[in-house]
């Protein structure tokens, strides 16, 4: 009997924690999206219902937001971000409705998130900080915020220094405050060839403060570079700060981090340099919670890497900061805080 030629296709081999982590990051994002946050939320999503009046406006009319404005070069079209316009643009042309474009938006990136927190550590300390209520805030409102952040990551997990690149522009584009970020990320990574210990510790945090006070101090430098407008926010909101309360645990974060040894910073400087970061824009502009609440998953990552001790005290630390939130987040315990 002659031998019959058998072609054996390729098995595609996925293991089954990553079709785990794949179907519960979709499940985790459906449940944010779906769920009746007016219900809870006390102060809802502003920004959301902002982003639906002002492109819908936009798509009754069928013209591009950039039509009302005179852009006199590359650097201003860019500092406009274009791309987040432009696509939300898009989004609502396909979908027929600013809101449902929005919910897209929003599904993306809380399913990117889960993605990268299930991955890497356990699931229960990946949901403690994925329901965080300030995350879900910016994935729900903030959601250029949370688009470019989500961008910024998806960059800095690839390999490739050119698509690298490309994800830190398309970032850039849609918030310009992630050009700190590109800065701080490269400072970090150059810094760490150069120096050492102490001294690279220093830097990285000096640096942040550095661009941390840029957008107050420095807002009329800035605009007469970019021709960006919104800088003079930070002019407006100079005095008034942050709250000290939401910046205790990352202060606390901060002096672990920085108690954690040589090997310790040099691996994790980059998330040391954005927490510096926070506190010193903190200290002047009130949203600038929206820079730990958009790299929260980046933070569990330098959080879970810290020595055994102290990362069990900063769970435990973080877990009393969340309910703490959620009090003054929700509608729960409304007559806590009577407005």
């Amino acid at each position: 009997m002659p031998n019959e030629l058998t072609i054996v296709a390729p098995r595609l081999c996925i293991s089954q924690k990553t079709v785990n982590v794949f179907l519960l990051s979709i499940v985790y994002a459906l449940f944010v999206v779906f769920f009746p946050w007016e219900l809870v939320s006390r102060g809802g999503f502003p920004d959301f219902q902002n982003y639906i009046d002002n492109f819908t406006y936009y798509y009754t009319r069928g013209v591009s937001q950039f039509g009302e404005y005179r852009l006199d070069s590359i650097a201003e079209y860019f500092f406009r971000e274009a791309l987040w316009f432009e696509l939300v643009r898009w989004l609502t042309s396909l979908t027929g409705d600013a809101a449902i474009a929005l919910r897209i938006i929003s599904f993306f990136i809380l399913f990117i998130w889960g993605l990268f927190l299930f991955k890497r550590v356990g699931y229960g300390v990946a949901l403690l900080f994925l329901f965080n209520p300030f995350f879900i805030d910016v994935a729900m409102s903030g959601i250029r915020n949370g688009l470019a952040g989500v961008l910024f990551i998806v960059g800095l997990l690839t390999q490739s220094r050119a698509l690298r690149g490309t994800f830190f522009l398309f970032a850039a584009s849609i918030h310009t405050s992630l050009l700190v970020l590109v800065v701080l990320y490269y400072c970090a990574k150059y810094s760490g060839k150069y120096f050492k210990g102490d001294l690279l510790l220093a830097s990285g945090i000096g640096i942040a403060i550095l661009v941390g006070l840029m957008p107050t101090i420095g807002g009329e430098i800035i605009y007469s570079l970019t021709g960006d407008r919104r800088v003079s926010l930070g002019q407006a909101t100079r005095w008034t700060g942050g709250s000290l309360q939401m910046a205790s645990l990352w202060i606390i974060l901060l002096c672990m981090q920085c108690m954690s040894g040589r090997v310790y910073v040099k691996q994790n400087i980059f998330v040391i340099a954005l927490i510096a970061w926070y506190l010193a824009m903190n200290v002047f502009i009130p949203w600038s919670y929206r820079i730990w609440a958009t790299f929260l998953p980046v933070i569990a990552i330098a959080v879970m890497n810290l020595p055994l001790q102290k990362r069990q005290i900063f769970i435990y630390l973080y877990s009393g900061y969340t309910a703490l939130q959620y009090l003054y987040w929700t509608k729960l315990f409304y007559y806590w805080y009577p407005t």
